[in-house]
């Protein structure tokens, strides 16, 4: 009885530690062995990843303003979002949802919108558009923002547009138009976006 409850607090304990989207998720996943192309870094490695790599800054800039959003300080957070587009070139909306570990390669021209939902352990390349259709004269289709899975790569222009999925382990080609869902374990290339390869 008493050893299943010790369990119990200790899953609870592991659920609050791997909560997704929070910065100490993205520390863990940086000293990780994945924590960057030569694998896990060094303590001045780090560091030095911090003071010099736009795409981090851009990425804690956005924990910070997405917190102030949360807590309803919304037109403080949409002015601090303006801030980090001007520093490091990202236009990251504050009511998105990014996951732990995600990588700005080169931020770049990178756009994530409002109702995004992005997953852990994703990598996004230079100009890559994550946005949704809403309530508009130009389009018929339904409105709502993509849901990005966990582990999924998206090359340079790639653009993700309207209430889409795109599946856990899956890449994207550069320079494809993503329009419809794609499963899990895929390789999708083109315009429009079609799976050309299945993991």
């Amino acid at each position: 009885m008493k050893s299943s409850k010790n369990i119990k607090k200790k899953d609870e304990k592991n659920t609050k530690r791997s909560k997704p989207g929070s910065l100490r998720g993205d520390i863990r996943q940086l000293f990780s062995k994945y924590g960057t192309i030569k694998g896990k870094p060094n303590f001045w490695g780090a560091i030095r990843i911090l003071l010099v790599k736009p795409g981090v800054q851009a990425l804690l800039f956005y924990r910070f303003y997405h917190t102030l959003y949360k807590i309803r300080l919304r037109l403080l957070a949409e002015i601090f979002s303006r801030i980090n587009f001007f520093l490091n070139g990202a236009e990251i909306d504050p009511g998105a949802e990014i996951g732990s570990g995600c990588r700005l390669w080169h931020p770049s021209g990178v756009i994530i919108g409002r109702g995004v939902k992005i997953g852990d352990n994703v990598s996004i390349f230079s100009n890559v558009v994550i946005g949704g259709l809403g309530h508009s004269i130009f389009h018929h289709g339904k409105p709502g923002y993509p849901v990005i899975g966990n582990n999924v790569i998206l090359y340079t222009s790639v653009t993700v547009i309207g209430p889409l999925n795109i599946g856990n382990n899956s890449t994207v080609g550069a320079h494809s138009l993503v329009l419809h869902s794609i499963p899990d374990n895929c390789m999708a290339a083109g315009t429009p976006a079609k799976i050309i390869k299945k993991m």
